[in-house]
């Protein structure tokens, strides 16, 4: 019987991490992002599908019922309750979203806009929420360069409250103060409650807010449970998904217990942590990951709400590069997850071959919670919060504290991606390119790492010069693979070879390039930035779209990125094992699938990297002697 070759080491530490590239696309889709397949569903099967019926959560909180269609149990004020108290965990079955009853309005809606130089904030009279931000700095599209990005918030306003009747919905006065930068909003009285708001601008893109409920009648009054809404976030006008990236998300900082940011768009890695996908999921579904879920009994519903009976620190809803952070000065007792999924043509409810298992988020929002408490007459109370709303820009988020600038969601990589940023804007000041950064970043890391790689290319060749006597070995001891093992290990020490020397380069390109992956997802400075005939290095090129067949695109920064590393491959030394020389053959393709619709700074990066490791052989080329093995 023939037996069968034991691979080179050099052969399994590349193939390794050839799949660890192959795969981190489906890792990322399975384990840490909501996995992006193409929905089928229909609005007119919502009520069959959600397994619950609610009605507005107005109406349920006005009846203590949560979302979910459970009991709600709010516990009390901070000032009353025990230092570290929690609600109950979130009920086990998500709410199918009902429609918000119909307000009637007295007086016409009034709007009035804030401004600060960076942004436009408009307010509305009915509700006494937010509408729209407007960010001045950031043009909605790259041809629309003169239009800033608008964050339409008209369909349920931001920082409007659910759950307080009498204030919810009413019609509001607003009076403009301090030029233009703050206003002060101030609701009818409802039982001798009222509340005014005073919402002020400061220089950048945080907004202060101030809640006064001010009893003013003869008697106590109660504020019931309540919740105050953030606004919907969708993707924006053009921008492009990449597989298995999950752009939508809401995150939010628990208030005890010694967690860290909660991420409910994606599982944490190793983590059987509920997400907002899941909630989508029929209980006996959820936290099953890809193995040993059951099959679906009904389609998924089309929108959900689901409470969170945890105290948190703030509360965010995020798209693509913008974000708003609503953090009130004494916490939340809970928020609210509120998603819509896409929903595609095709679904049936009498053919479960048609439902996708898995939600793909459309719009996200968000509510924070707030426990009941009571005034007594002549009594006011003041919630004080701070909201952001403005770019995922890491130095805006950092300067607000409690942790709001990790809701860029770097994940394992975050101190490397966070260098990055720095590194990027630091060179983008002194040449203002972000194409031109990304080279100069590249060449920074070949010099800072050139004696490694110098030191991984000269052991690739003394291995090449070795082969005669490994073959040898195998000759000789092709019957005993163990003792051909030890007498290779043997060989490699007597002549100070380190197998796994050849391996650095690629090695110490992984890490960047993971990072720069996360960075693209997030960071708002790459938006819209050129580079030679790529106008946005954050996005694939997509040149000739519509113009080739099949809907597909033409990017020419990897087929170049694959030409440079099939020559890179050439001049590479080569161990001559033929398992590792297929393999390595193989890698310019497999590099153009795994990159053609990346972001261009992506590809760009790797591409710098190819032709920086092509001059350095080439000039280690011409000034080595010959390596002979003594």
């Amino acid at each position: 019987m023939k037996k069968l070759k034991m691979p080179g080491l050099d052969a399994i530490i590349l193939g390794a991490l050839f799949a660890l590239m192959l795969a981190w696309g489906p890792f990322y889709a399975k384990f840490i992002a909501t996995p992006q397949p193409p929905l089928r569903a229909s609005a007119a099967l919502t009520n069959a599908v959600t397994g619950v019926a609610t009605d507005a959560f107005s109406a349920a909180a006005s009846h203590g019922v949560a979302s979910s269609g459970q009991p709600q149990e709010l516990r009390a004020s901070r000032a009353a309750a025990p230092s570290g108290t929690n609600l109950p965990p979130a009920a086990p079955a998500a709410a199918q979203v009902a429609p918000a009853p119909a307000v009637s309005h007295a007086t016409p809606e009034h709007k009035v806009t804030l401004s600060n130089g960076v942004m436009r904030l408009t307010l509305t009279s009915w509700g006494g929420g937010i509408v729209e931000a407007e960010l001045t700095r950031y043009p909605i599209t790259r041809k629309d360069m003169h239009e800033p990005v608008a964050l339409d918030f008209s369909d349920e306003p931001a920082l409007t409250y659910e759950g307080l009747p009498g204030l919810e919905g009413a019609d509001y006065t607003i009076t403009v103060l301090s030029n233009g930068a703050a206003a002060r909003l101030e609701s009818p009285s409802a039982d001798g409650l009222r509340l005014v708001r005073t919402v002020t601008l400061t220089d950048r893109y945080q907004v202060r807010v101030e809640d006064a409920f001010v009893n003013s009648g003869a008697a106590a009054a109660a504020l019931p449970a309540h919740a105050l809404m953030l606004g919907s976030m969708r993707m924006l006008k053009g921008e492009s998904v990449v597989s298995g990236m999950a752009y939508l998300g809401i995150d939010s900082l628990p208030s005890t217990g010694g967690e860290g940011v909660r991420f409910w768009s994606r599982k944490g890695t190793f983590s059987s942590e509920l997400t907002m996908a899941d909630y989508f999921d029929e209980e006996p579904r959820r936290g099953h990951g890809c193995v040993g879920k059951p099959a679906l009994t009904h389609p998924l519903p089309t929108s959900i709400r689901q409470h969170i009976g945890r105290d948190m620190d703030w509360v965010a809803v995020k798209n693509k590069f913008f974000v708003q952070i609503l953090a009130p000065r004494d916490g939340t007792a809970g928020v609210d997850l509120i998603v819509d999924r896409k929903q595609s043509p095709g679904e049936t409810a009498d053919d479960p071959r048609t439902w996708d298992a898995v939600a793909v988020p459309k719009r996200v929002a968000a509510a924070a919670r707030f426990a009941p408490r009571s005034l007594a007459p002549g009594e006011a109370y003041t919630r004080s919060m701070s909201y952001y709303v403005g770019p995922k820009e890491l130095s805006s988020l950092r300067a607000l504290g409690t942790h709001q600038e990790e809701i860029m969601d770097f994940g394992m990589f975050r101190w490397l991606c966070e260098g990055l940023v720095w590194a990027l804007k630091g060179l983008h000041a002194v040449i203002p390119n972000y194409g031109v950064a990304i080279i100069l970043l590249t060449l920074i890391v070949r010099i800072i790492f050139w004696p490694l790689t110098h030191k991984g290319t000269e052991s690739m060749k003394r291995m090449q010069a070795l082969q005669p006597k490994l073959n040898e070995l195998k000759e000789k001891f092709k019957d005993k693979p163990q003792k051909l093992q030890q007498e290779t290990m043997a060989l490699y020490k007597e002549h100070k070879i380190n197998p796994l020397g050849g391996c650095l380069p690629m090695l110490i390109q992984i890490p960047v390039f993971f990072a720069l992956f996360s960075v693209l997802r997030s960071a708002v400075e790459m938006r819209f930035a050129p580079f030679l005939w790529v106008g946005d290095l954050s996005e694939p090129e997509n040149l000739l779209v519509g113009m080739l067949p099949f809907g597909l695109s033409l990017n020419i920064l990897p087929l170049f990125m694959a030409a440079t590393q099939a020559w890179q491959q050439h001049l590479t030394p080569s161990g001559g094992d033929p398992a590792q020389q297929k393999m390595m053959m193989f890698m310019p393709l497999i590099m153009l699938m795994f990159l053609y619709n990346m972001p261009a700074a992506l590809v760009l990066y790797w591409t710098a990297n190819q032709v920086l490791m092509i001059v350095q052989l080439l000039r280690q080329k011409r000034m080595a002697q010959p390596v002979k093995a003594t």
